[in-house]
């Protein structure tokens, strides 16, 4: 009995094989059209992708708007700068932050939404003011990059 369970457990490890280099012990045991679809949801670059909201946020004083610092990102790269706009998606205590996406209506090709890493915590459909550091092309790995992030927000009124 004993060997018969063994020889069905082999036969259904090498049957549910994709080859070498397969299996749950590899890192890349996925060919690339697996990866297409695992990460479906995901911009060509890599970034997180959120839908586009239908909203016109007023920025505040000093306020930088989305689309004004995707057009001159260079410029805003290692600044601490302030921005406005509305909760579009908020995900907690990921690698011990909460990340937030926001969005002001604005746009520059294509690019709308806005990550925040923070330790505030909030609702999708807030309108709040952020305060932090830009920083540029950052890669966390596993298809989370950004063309442009905000570290360590803070709330601002």
């Amino acid at each position: 009995m004993k060997k018969l369970i063994i020889l069905l457990s082999v036969l259904f490890a090498i049957a549910s094989c994709k080859g070498p280099g397969s299996g749950p012990l590899v890192k890349e045991s996925f060919d690339k059209t697996e990866k297409g679809k695992f990460m479906e949801g995901q911009k060509s670059t890599g970034a997180v992708q959120t839908e586009k909201i239908n909203a016109t946020i007023e920025p505040c004083d000093g306020c930088v708007k989305i689309s004004d610092l995707y057009s001159n990102k260079q410029f805003y790269s290692g600044k601490v700068i302030k921005i406005k706009g509305k909760v579009t998606k908020f995900n907690p205590q990921i690698m011990g932050k909460n990340w937030i996406h926001i969005q002001d209506g604005s746009e520059f090709q294509r690019d709308y939404d806005l990550t925040i890493t923070t330790a505030v915590s909030t609702s999708v459909g807030e309108t709040l003011t952020f305060e932090g550091t830009i920083v540029l092309d950052k890669d966390f790995g596993y298809g989370y990059s950004y063309k442009v992030l905000m570290e360590e927000g803070k709330i601002v009124q």
